[in-house]
């Protein structure tokens, strides 16, 4: 009798115990856009759009050559077609297909091998409008996460243009020195090209770098936003806000006058690379030989290509005094509000 009482107490502290007992925490899953089936469909569809562009103007080209309306035998001096002939077009366009299609694909594979149902990828949503968490106030980690991911888009726009502005340098470059008569081992210098190549693909990767770290924080804020919505919200002591923004004004002062300053500097460093690589292709340009026939025939009269490169360095002129300007005016503003001359620089 003994024991069975005391086999059902120990049974019964062992339940207690069992309940009382903390349970393990779930594993939180967090968002990642390569299984979000909205992320694939939002990706699909543009990508669907542009087929559809794509065959419209097939289908236009095609009935132009059947009808004879629309096309003519005649060069237009005045303007620079994609294609010499429609045929030319028509192959850029297929062409173009076949890249997308190959996007398309690569993107249902991608889904598929994520298990992303396909019925899933088929539905369409309209444009997505992002400036709160659900309407709720936005929380600190979220204003930072959205100020690195401005940042980060900057820093990507800035990669994006650098990259550019050196593959256009590089092409200068190639050409001057192909067509340099004098043999590579009896010149005084050695060749630029090497130093741009290296250049370039340091740009090129650190492009491929910005994009990824682009991603991984749109993953992370879209993460926190499906997050809060099921947690509950939690209000801010108003005089605690108050001091968390004094304190931020008083600290980002400098630091705020300091970006301003780097940003238009950066604006006006870029502008004069690119005036100095358009004058260079001014002057390669007003020698420039064609080898197709009817683009050196327009070329001869109308002088297209010099005139607009004529033009854009016109604009680019101003835009550098513009861009000069608005220094001088910060610099300016600067000196009225009693910052150090230090932080211009």
């Amino acid at each position: 009798m003994r024991t069975t009482r005391l086999i059902r107490w120990i049974g019964t502290l062992l339940a207690a115990l069992f309940l009382s007992w903390p349970a393990a925490p779930q594993e939180t899953s967090h968002y990642t856009r390569f299984r979000d089936a909205k992320w694939y469909a939002i990706q699909l569809q543009s990508l669907q759009e542009e087929v559809a562009k794509i065959d419209t103007d097939l289908r236009t080209l095609v009935e132009a050559r059947k009808s004879g309306k629309g096309i003519t035998d005649a060069v237009a001096l005045d303007q620079e077609p994609e294609g010499v002939t429609s045929d030319a077009q028509m192959d850029a366009l297929r062409k173009r297909r076949v890249v997308v299609l190959r996007q398309i694909d690569a993107l249902e594979e991608q889904a598929r091998h994520n298990a992303i149902a396909p019925g899933d990828l088929r539905t369409e949503y309209g444009a997505e409008v992002s400036e709160t968490i659900s309407g709720r106030k936005l929380n600190r980690e979220t204003k930072e996460l959205e100020n690195a991911l401005a940042q980060e888009k900057e820093r990507l726009e800035h990669a994006r243009k650098d990259a550019e502005l050196l593959r256009r340098d590089q092409k200068l470059k190639a050409q001057q020195e192909y067509s340099n008569p004098e043999s590579p081992s009896r010149r005084n210098k050695p060749s630029e090209l090497m130093g741009l190549g290296n250049r370039l693909a340091e740009k090129e990767a650190e492009v491929q770098e910005a994009e990824q770290k682009l991603t991984d924080l749109e993953d992370r804020l879209e993460d926190l936003r499906r997050n809060s919505e099921s947690q509950p919200e939690t209000d801010t002591p108003a005089d605690a806000e108050s001091t968390n923004l004094k304190s931020e004004r008083h600290e980002k002062n400098e630091a705020d006058w300091r970006k301003q300053f780097v940003e238009i500097d950066y604006k006006v460093r870029t502008a004069q690379t690119e005036l100095d690589i358009l004058q260079r292709e001014l002057n390669l340009g007003s020698v420039q030989y064609y080898p197709n026939p009817s683009t050196a025939m327009k070329e001869s009269v109308t002088r297209k290509e010099i005139n607009e490169h004529r033009k854009a360095i016109e604009e680019k002129k101003k835009e550098i005094a513009k861009l000069k300007k608005q220094r001088d005016d910060l610099e300016d503003a600067l000196r009225h509000a009693g910052g150090p001359t230090g932080w211009a620089r």
